[in-house]
């Protein structure tokens, strides 16, 4: 049976993860110390990004947390106190920086535009701002086609939790086992199980398909492989 809808992560998934945010979170902790290079890259390392080369290492919790989570590693770094005003500073350098390198990959514009052609409702679901999402959605020139966009700062919660991917499959009155939710982690694979929908996960980001495998429906290496899941619905 064909799938009715798709919700998609962002990052690692539709956007390469390093090309996209190593210069943005360079500019965010080098605007969070004031330019302090030894500040910036003690925070920098606490958070496992290297910022000499804009590289994130791996196992960076930056991949799969909230702004709001990095925030208190960075905070504890800078001996700054952790408050909603400190977490407000980042997310501020965030959205002014989040448009500066937007990179997809080779197959997310065609993907998304095949999707749209074939009257499929289409959604994004990430750990960050609903703002920086938008508006890398925007630099990319697809927003239009998306249908519903949350970040853990919509009021629906954050994966692993099921709260964005379950408001999506309300909004268009659809059930949660007719939805593809495709992500690079096994934050988006959970969410997937938690919410009842298929879990296609994706080796263009955090992790590699064995790590993927056990918790997934389906794996790829490239977003195109979803395409078979899906058919026009005027077919």
């Amino acid at each position: 049976m064909a799938l009715s809808a798709v919700i998609f992560d962002r990052d690692g998934t539709l956007i390469d993860f390093d090309a996209t945010w190593g210069p943005v979170f360079a500019n965010m902790l080098y605007g969070l110390t004031d330019g302090d290079e030894i500040a910036a890259d003690k925070a920098a390392k606490a958070s496992g990004f290297d910022l000499k080369n804009k590289v994130f290492l791996t196992g960076s919790p930056i991949k799969v947390q909230t702004p709001k989570d990095y925030s208190v590693i960075w905070a504890a770094a800078l001996d700054e106190e952790f408050t909603d005003a400190f977490v407000a500073r980042v997310e501020e350098l965030l959205l002014q920086n989040a448009g500066i390198a937007v990179t997809p990959f080779k197959d997310t514009l065609k993907v998304i535009h095949v999707l749209s052609e074939m009257g499929v409702p289409i959604g994004l679901a990430t750990n960050g701002t609903e703002a920086s999402a938008r508006m890398q959605l925007e630099a990319l020139g697809v927003l239009q086609y998306f249908d519903f966009v949350a970040g853990y700062d919509s009021g629906y919660g954050a994966k692993p939790e099921a709260g964005q991917l379950l408001a999506f499959a309300k909004a268009f009155g659809l059930q949660p086992e007719d939805i593809a939710m495709v992500g690079d982690s096994l934050h988006d694979i959970h969410a997937a199980n938690a919410a009842g929908m298929v879990g296609i996960g994706l080796t263009t980001g955090a992790m590699t398909a064995e790590q993927l495998e056990a918790d997934s429906d389906y794996v790829y290496d490239a977003l195109e492989g979803i395409l078979p899941h899906f058919t026009a619905k005027n077919a």
